[in-house]
């Protein structure tokens, strides 16, 4: 068996009852591909294909996300704040 991935998700994103609950998955899966500086550069298809949505969905919940100020993306980089 390899190595076990985790990820931590914030508790604000988990409690706003502003964001919508694929929102909060993808952010959480996200989490699991993120370094100690919460960056990361997961492709939009592996996190469709984790969350069993479409591209354009991540894309809307990246946007989602980063409107309320959960994340920065830079290109292919993202950041979780």
């Amino acid at each position: 068996m390899g190595t076990k991935r985790f990820g931590i998700v914030n508790h604000d994103v988990v409690t706003d009852p502003n964001l919508s609950l694929q929102a909060k998955g993808v952010y959480a899966v996200i989490s699991t591909f993120c370094n100690t500086n919460r960056t990361c550069y997961p492709s939009i298809a592996t996190i469709a294909d984790l969350c069993d949505v479409s591209t354009r969905t991540v894309d809307r919940k990246l946007k989602e996300l980063k409107d309320k100020g959960y994340l920065h993306r830079n290109g292919k980089i993202i950041k979780l704040l």
